[in-house]
């Protein structure tokens, strides 16, 4: 940015030299280099403090790592990968049959169960059987309906479906696999397409100036040349960098933690998925924190930065 600042002043003074007649000696050269430290030193403090930048930001994405509930060989994945998905879709199957066994068996041994205990209150009715045998016996029933409702549910549990719309971007389950429910090794990675969020880190020094409602204008590399607008929709309250876990270290200076930048949602005013942008990719924003009085007319030198920063883009060689 401030190269580009740098060789705008430089054209203009050259221009201004031809155009004018200018004589170049050392009173003229003198007054430009130090008309132009001023000129762009005064912008660029304004701009950086009232009009922020961020090269750090990218759209950031919720995964679900998707883990069965019950162990089983595989028999089906009818998922293909990149293929948009909706909550409830069949990402893949397990052998139902020991939790099919186990339901039947359960269900034999409620039938049984509530006859039993029809017949010991019909008994207590005729011929004064025991009140102790019915309570039993009632028991015995509440049991195997909570049997049946686990076991009904280990058997669901063999069919493992999307948990909201989306898609999975890597597929390595294959039929004739064991299907294990151990949180660090996961059968897949769900990718949730609806918690898609643009992020920007400000320096701590105008997150003073970032508020919520305030105007912004992004720009992606893979888009050069288009520049668009957007909202602050939310400055996040908390940086990684102070994070403190349940453990027994305990709080230590000592250590050399980075300043760390303040997070701010980006919202853009339209619609991008047509675009095609890949999820997590990278994209440069600046946010207009003011909107009257002075420093206000700064923000126009910003908006023009950004705009050569976008179509300097196209000038990506491999």
């Amino acid at each position: 940015m401030e190269t580009l600042m740098l060789l705008t002043y430089a054209a203009l003074c050259w221009a201004v030299f031809k155009i004018f007649k200018i004589p170049v000696n050392k009173w003229s050269l003198t007054t430009a280099v130090l008309g132009g430290v001023l000129l762009i030193g005064h912008i660029l403090m304004g701009m950086a403090y009232y009009h922020p930048a961020s090269r750090k930001a990218r759209i950031f994405y919720i995964t679900t790592p998707i883990l069965p509930n019950v162990r089983g060989l595989v028999t089906e994945v009818p998922v293909k990968p990149n293929v948009p998905l909706k909550k409830g879709d069949v990402l893949f199957k397990i052998d139902p049959t020991p939790y099919q066994a186990k339901v039947e068996e359960v269900k034999a041994q409620l039938t049984f169960a509530q006859k039993r205990l029809q017949d010991v209150i019909k008994l207590r009715k005729r011929a004064g059987g025991s009140k102790f045998d019915i309570e039993q016996w009632r028991k015995e029933v509440a049991t195997l309906k909570a049997q049946l409702t686990d076991a009904m549910f280990d058997l669901n549990s063999c069919v493992v479906r999307a948990p909201s719309d989306g898609y999975v971007t890597h597929i390595r389950v294959r039929p004739g696999q064991m299907a294990v429910p151990f949180p660090i090794q996961p059968m897949m990675t769900f990718v949730n397409a609806d918690t898609a969020t643009l992020i920007a880190g400000f320096p701590p020094e105008p997150s003073s100036n970032i508020d919520e409602g305030d105007e912004a204008e992004v720009v992606f590399p893979a888009y050069p040349g288009m520049t668009f607008q957007g909202r602050v929709t939310k400055v996040l309250p908390a940086l990684a960098e102070g994070e403190l876990r349940p453990t027994q270290d305990m709080v230590s200076f000592n250590r050399q933690l980075p300043q760390g930048l303040i997070p701010a949602i980006i919202e853009l005013d339209k619609n991008i998925s047509s675009l095609g942008l890949p999820m997590g990719v990278d994209a440069e924003v600046a946010v207009y924190g003011v909107r009257e009085g002075y420093w206000s007319h700064i923000s126009i030198v910003r908006r023009i930065l950004l705009r050569m920063i976008t179509w300097s883009h196209f000038l990506r060689f491999h």
